[in-house]
């Protein structure tokens, strides 16, 4: 059982623990994280900026690829052997690798502002960006085992039209689980890549079942925002079939969406350090209720 909850700051609403659903739990877990989103706004740069910065990166490996690597055109089918199969595999790890290293570097970003306002510090986008460069040999390292576990669970899919792809899924969820606290591990918790799997999985296997449950009821919640955005916009095409409404509504839904998918990167990677700071010392963090944390995440 993991140690009594206590904190300094004044707690939210008591929330009982043995009536609430896992999945009503999930409009508690939002209102919290964000109530702490609103303290620091900057947290909802991250992604932005990670979107923008992965973008960016897609568009310059396409080009080297189709320019230096393919000489401007594309191969016949004849001339693609298996040098070209090993190709495209050195060519999905370097993808892979350039991907996952963005977004944990910006998740680092985000876990080292909230880490901070969790102990009543205050920081800043630069501080945050700061801290992730203080710590960029454990995330390229952290990226580039994340690319290789890539890599093999997608030759693994390609050996087969089925079986292959069924047993990559089921080892790629298994890999994502495990690994679900291993970069809040390595960045808050100070701890070798290889500790920050154990770390994860220890946690993963004292608490997975609630852990799983609240993040899918999350998920659901803001599904549910944008199936509800989607029905006023398809209704509003209806009444007003116009082509020019159309493209303002269509304009309007990819905004909403993408608002959406920022909130709900920031909201979870805020929850996700509050589970593993009360999984790792037995503290509930400062802006979250203990009985909220302690129902989500309560030990076997």
């Amino acid at each position: 059982m993991l140690p009594q909850s206590i904190t300094s700051s004044p707690a939210p609403t008591p929330i009982p623990p043995l009536t609430m659903g896992k999945f009503k739990a999930s409009k508690a877990i939002v209102e919290q994280s964000w109530a702490i989103l609103m303290k620091d706004k900057e947290i909802m740069l991250f992604p932005i900026v990670s979107v923008v910065v992965s973008t960016v990166a897609v568009i310059v490996m396409i080009a080297v690829y189709y320019f230096m690597i393919l000489g401007g055109s594309m191969p016949s089918a004849q001339h693609a052997g298996d040098n070209q199969n090993v190709l495209s595999y050195v060519v999905l790890f370097i993808y892979y690798f350039v991907m996952f290293f963005i977004v944990n570097f910006f998740q680092a970003g985000i876990y080292i502002i909230v880490h901070a306002r969790f102990n009543g510090r205050d920081m800043n986008f630069n501080d945050g960006i700061r801290g992730a460069m203080q710590n960029i040999n454990k995330i390229f390292v952290w990226s580039l085992i994340s690319a290789t576990v890539g890599v093999i669970l997608q030759f693994i899919a390609n050996q087969s039209k089925l079986i292959g792809k069924v047993v990559a899924w089921l080892f790629g969820a298994a890999w994502n689980i495990l690994t679900y606290f291993s970069l809040p591990s390595l960045i808050i918790g100070q701890t070798t890549v290889e500790n920050s799997f154990k770390d994860s999985a220890s946690i993963i296997r004292k608490t997975w079942g609630e852990t799983i449950i609240v993040n899918i009821g999350v998920g659901l919640f803001f599904g549910l925002l944008m199936l509800v955005g989607f029905l006023f916009g398809i209704i509003a095409i209806i009444l007003v079939p116009d082509p020019f409404m159309i493209f303002t509504i269509i304009l309007l839904l990819i905004i909403y969406c993408v608002v959406l998918m920022i909130i709900s990167a920031s909201l979870g990677a805020i929850f996700k350090l509050a589970l593993y700071e009360y999984a790792r010392t037995g503290i509930t963090p400062r802006g979250f209720s203990s009985e909220l944390i302690q129902h989500a995440i309560k030990a076997k």
